[in-house]
């Protein structure tokens, strides 16, 4: 089914949401309130909407792919949050009313709490200084266990957050994997894979290495979060080169659409040549690092290709992201088996040319000689930005010269430091999904700092 352009569906929501003012019986709750329409269609109560429970709303019969857009988690039906989003997305034509501000979450006890005291002591700082800024959870795991978790009031162990951008990060060592396999090569031309690159003078030279480090040079004006109606791999792949490859950082999923098609490519060849299955870079992935490590059941956000979407759609708890970052600590190693050769995957923490402060697919502890990250998303300007920050300064400036981090939106955060052994994993900002969605970012809670951050976990002196 092809999906709606973006402007009819506002306008159909709007339609929608009009339809259901029109029907209200007189009250002081108007029908066309997001929240108010949810407990309508929620026929069963159990505070989620299902496919049946949802074709009763108009705006569903409108627009036949409404859940597959409002669909965050990924879990077949929407939650009031991912509900809400309609309102935000409408708002884009009209102009909603603000939402009244969420009461602030209490932290419950600690599900975990091991270590001395002043370790202890440490641990709770630095998850109170989180909760300040939104955070939902922190986790800290040492040496491969676990042993700190602190959640908010309403989550636990088994609440599974969107981690957007951290996402990026898993493509990295499913890079690593495919070379060492021998299906391609970091330095190897994108084009002699993607034949439509081949007569331009500047994607022709673009390499494996120019899109997993984010310097490939493609155009990336797109929030191409509010572009999951789309099919993304062609959009990226018919995008102009802007800049030579190689010399600009640019923190945007059009790399990675552009490389997951080539992998698909590369994918599909190996499988004609040696008359086996076909295997996609999800199921790639799936097989040779997710599934190996225990990560069988993770939730994901699709895009309007059908495919999970690549750059932003993991749905993971803490415990499951921390799993992902344990393998990465001990070098590409599970249960005392290699699964990607720990120098190989060294290559995704070396600083890239265009960026010192990235890698391949992760942020690095290091100052950024070129200068802040130029970033695609334009609702997001008038602000110093996260990649900004961290392309400026490192992660923790001055300190932890090995630490490394996949991060989202929001300030979801996943970090890797081997000198202490440590995995630490924190979600924040419950409402992320929907507000970048609608652009809203100014409603995000961002005052979160990773240097302060650490000053609390680690003793460390802060900038």
């Amino acid at each position: 089914m092809t999906s709606m352009p973006v402007a009819r569906f506002l306008s159909c929501i709007l339609v929608a949401l009009a339809a259901e003012a029109a029907s209200a019986q007189s009250g002081r709750t108007p029908r066309s309130d997001p929240d108010d329409v949810f407990r309508r269609l929620d026929g069963d109560g159990d505070g989620r909407l299902s496919a049946t429970e949802l074709r009763a709303f108009p705006g569903a019969r409108r627009v036949p792919d409404l859940l597959q857009r409002l669909d965050r988690d990924g879990d077949g039906s929407l939650a009031p949050a991912e509900f809400r989003a309609i309102k935000a997305m409408a708002g884009k034509e009209g102009t909603p009313e603000a939402p009244a501000p969420a009461p602030k979450p209490e932290l419950s006890p600690p599900v975990v709490a091991a270590g001395t005291a002043e370790e202890i002591d440490r641990f709770l700082a630095a998850s109170a200084y989180s909760a300040q800024h939104a955070g939902l959870c922190l986790l800290v795991m040492k040496d491969g266990e676990v042993v700190f978790e602190q959640h908010v009031a309403g989550s636990g162990p088994t609440t599974a957050y969107q981690i957007a951008s951290g996402t990026k990060s898993f493509w990295g060592p499913a890079a690593i994997a495919a070379i060492a396999e021998g299906l391609f090569t970091l330095d190897e031309a994108v084009a002699e894979t993607i034949p439509e690159w081949r007569d331009d003078p500047r994607k022709s030279r673009i390499t494996v290495r120019d899109l997993l480090s984010f310097a490939s040079g493609l155009e990336a004006p797109r929030r191409l979060w509010a572009e999951k109606d789309k099919d993304l791999y062609p959009l990226a792949l018919a995008l102009p080169a802007v800049s030579e490859p190689g010399t600009k950082f640019a923190y945007s999923e059009v790399h990675l659409y552009a490389f997951g098609e080539f992998f698909r490519r590369k994918l599909a060849a190996r499988a004609k040549e040696s008359g086996g299955k076909v295997e996609t870079p999800w199921l790639y992935l799936d097989r040779k690092i997710l599934t190996p490590i225990g990560l069988t059941d993770i939730r994901w956000v699709r895009d309007g290709s059908g495919q999970r979407a690549m750059g932003d759609g993991a749905v993971l708890t803490a415990r499951q992201w921390a799993q992902f970052g344990e393998f990465l600590r001990l070098g590409g190693a599970w249960q005392g088996e290699q699964l990607l050769p720990a120098e190989r995957l060294a290559e995704c923490f070396v600083s890239s040319q265009a960026n010192p402060a990235y890698g391949l697919t992760f942020w690095l502890n290091k100052a950024s000689a070129a200068g802040a990250a130029e970033q695609a998303d334009v609702a997001g300007a008038g602000r110093r930005r996260q990649s900004d920050a961290v392309s400026a300064e490192g992660i923790v400036p001055g300190c932890l010269p090995r630490l490394v981090m996949a991060a989202g939106a929001g300030q979801q955060r996943l970090f890797v430091e081997p000198e202490n052994k440590l995995v630490i994993v924190r979600f924040a900002n419950a409402d992320m999904p929907r507000l970048v969605m609608a652009g809203d970012y100014g409603k995000l809670q961002l005052g979160f700092e990773d240097a302060v951050f650490f000053a609390k976990l680690l003793g460390l002196t802060s900038k």
